[in-house]
Formats: structure tokens, sequence, C-alpha cells
């Protein structure tokens, strides 16, 4: 399967058509959002808190209002009041509340420190009972009241040690009135040449139910449909017009760094994931650190970039064949974002953005499905 690169002017083009109304919620740099757009969606509103997400969300798209601060502050009637809409209008509330409490790295230390705790998030802020903000996407939405909620989570959410809370919050939605399903979904099904898992909520309002025949029966159908064969990595680097002097950068600071060791004996162009941490490295790696460290294959998808992993000095994914960390550019394509989205700030502040978003061809896909069976049988 081929990958096709774009620009945000085809984002601009596609948004144009205004087919349906999206308000986004922890929107984060913007990767849902372009989704949405490459959809045909009209962005009326989006609410971020962390001033560097917000900086780069609207160096692309600079003429989206933005409310900038904790959503705590705000009530359902604010974001109605900045958009004009009325109670029942939005097609969809979007949102991808942090979730770091669900992701299966941070088991070991909420086993020390059990849930309900104050942890650092982004730009070395700090949120409190950070799992429950998915709460307070639910009491937004009570007031909002749109057609379609969707929501994004990793993927530890659907594990054994969360569900409480994920089934928790599926009971918070239906007592505010929707049919819910969830998802865990790979992006490399879906177009984007990373496998990234996460789970995918979506809720339809009970009376846009019953008028386009849903029921908790079916509503699980609204997912797409899997595209089928995935996107190697070397496929979707083809045609990138590189940084090479940041390439050269990022494998200088490798040889300088502790991690060159386990590095250079990894061989280049592995058929598939090779980890630093593989017994087959004993010699250079006998404890089996790193296991975060991971080469990645030509002829399969990128392997998930994280919010962490792709800053210079930690664990992440390398180049299939340069001992180096992928440059911005390749991390662009590795997320389906358009060639010429703007990532503002270092490196490092990049790299973390990159990592904390939706890939936009799969929430397009998502989009185009809740569209196609929802919102046009329920808006004809």
């Amino acid at each position: 399967m081929t990958y096709t690169p774009y620009t945000l002017e085809d984002v601009r083009n596609a948004s144009a058509q205004k087919k349906f109304s999206v308000i986004s919620l922890f929107a984060g740099g913007g990767g849902s959002s372009t989704g949405y757009r490459l959809a045909g969606g009209d962005i009326r509103l989006i609410n971020e808190f962390v001033e560097a997400a917000v900086e780069t969300y609207t160096s692309n798209f600079p003429d989206t209002p933005v409310l900038v601060d904790d959503i705590k502050k705000y009530t359902g009637q604010d974001f109605l009041d900045k958009t004009g809409l009325k109670e029942g209008e939005l097609d969809i509330l979007d949102g991808s509340p942090p979730c770091s409490a669900y992701s299966v790295s941070s088991m070991v230390a909420r086993n020390k420190e059990g849930w309900n705790k104050t942890k650092n998030y982004s730009d070395g802020k700090k949120v409190e009972n950070i799992e429950d903000l998915f709460l307070e996407f639910v009491r937004i939405a009570e007031v909002i009241k749109p057609k379609v909620i969707v929501a994004e989570n990793v993927k530890g959410i659907t594990m054994d040690f969360a569900k409480p809370k994920l089934r928790q919050f599926i009971k918070e939605f239906e007592d505010i009135g929707y049919n819910m399903s969830y998802k865990v979904m790979s992006a490399a099904d879906y177009g984007v040449p990373q496998h990234r898992e996460r789970t995918i909520f979506i809720g339809v309002r009970d009376d846009v139910c019953s008028k386009i025949g849903l029921t908790f029966l079916n509503i699980h159908s609204i997912f797409p449909t899997e595209i089928g064969e995935r996107i190697r990595f070397e496929d979707a680097l083809q045609g990138l017009d590189n940084d090479e002097d940041e390439a050269m950068m990022l494998e200088d600071y490798l040889k300088d760094s502790w991690q060159w060791k386990f590095v250079e004996p990894i061989p280049f162009r592995p058929k598939k994931y090779l980890k630093a941490s593989n017994p087959m490295f004993k010699e250079t790696n006998p404890k089996g650190s790193c296991f975060n460290m991971i080469r990645c294959s030509p002829d399969l998808p990128c392997p998930t970039l994280t919010q962490t992993g792709q800053k210079k000095g930690m664990s992440g994914i390398l180049h299939y064949e340069a001992n180096r960390k992928l440059t911005i550019k390749e991390m662009k394509r590795a997320m389906s974002l358009p060639d010429d989205y703007v990532l503002t700030g270092d490196f490092d502040t990049q790299a973390e953005r990159i990592g904390r978003m939706v890939a936009p061809k799969l929430m397009k896909e998502i989009a185009n499905s809740i569209y196609d069976n929802v919102l046009e049988k329920h808006n004809d």
C-alpha cells in the first residue's frame, strides 16, 4: 500500500466543505483536528491548557478560536456561547483526556502510589487526579449535548487494572443520554505508517440513535472498516525532503551519549523490530536494559512514537538504517501529519508534541464513518 503525502492546503480545502461541526477538548497540537478537517469537518472551537501545544496548534490553524486554560474552569455553556451554538446543535464533541495514568508503563508507579495522585503532565504542569479528566469531558458534554461524542485514550484503559475506570466512564456517558461503544484501533490499519494502538470511544445521543435505527446491538458498526494492507515505513518516507543537518545532529548526539553502546550492535534494516533488550545482545546488554529502544524495520509500519521516547536523551525508535532517532520530518510522516505541519519549540518539544497526537489519517477514517453512518442520515 502506498502512502500519499499531503499539505496544510489540502487540509484547508477539505475542511472548507463544512460537512459537520466539531468542538475539540484536550486538543493538544492538533492531530485529531487535522483528521476531522480532512474528513470535511469544521472545527468551531478547541480547549487546551498546555501553552506549547496551543502554540503549535495556532501556528497551523490561526483562525480557530481557543479556550486556553484548565477545562475545570469552564462550563459547557462557555463553549456554546463562544461558538454561538445552541444545546444539541453540535455534531461532534471530541476529546483526548490526558492518559498517562492508564499507560502500561505507569503500572509499577501506580501500584505503589495508587490512583488519584498529582502527576506531571507536559511543560512541567502538574495535574491532580489526571485519570478523572474524562469526567470533566462528561460534564461539558452534558450541557452541550452533541449528537456524537468521540474520545481517545491509550490501549491500557481496556486492561484489567483499568477496567473499573473504563466501566465508570461508559456509565457516566450513558447516564447523560448516550449509547456508547469502544474499540482498540491500530492506526496502521487505517493508512498510517505507524503501529499505534489507541482506544476510541464513540457515543451517539439516544434520540439520534432512535431516529436512525441504532441500538446497543449495532452501534459498534459505526467504527470504520480496516483498510487492509499496511504501509511499509520505508515507502512512507519516499520523496521526503529530509533535514540532513538534523539527522547528523541526532547521530552525533547518540555517539556521545550513554545510549551508544546499546545502539551500535543492533543491525540495520531488520525484517522485524529489534529491541536493544533482545537476548541476542546480552554481551553488550547483560541486564536487558532499554526495552523501549527499538530499531524499526523498513518493511513494517513504524513502532509507536511516545511523548518521551523520541527525545534525544531517551530510549525510543531508531531509524532502520542509521544510528540515530527519527528526524521531525520523518516523525511527521510516521504520524500521518502534513509535510508542512508547523511544530514549535526545540527538538525535544516538537518530538513530545508529535508523540502525544492522534494520528490524523486514523481520525479522518473515524470521522468519515461517523458522518456516513450517523450524521448524514440524521440530518437528512
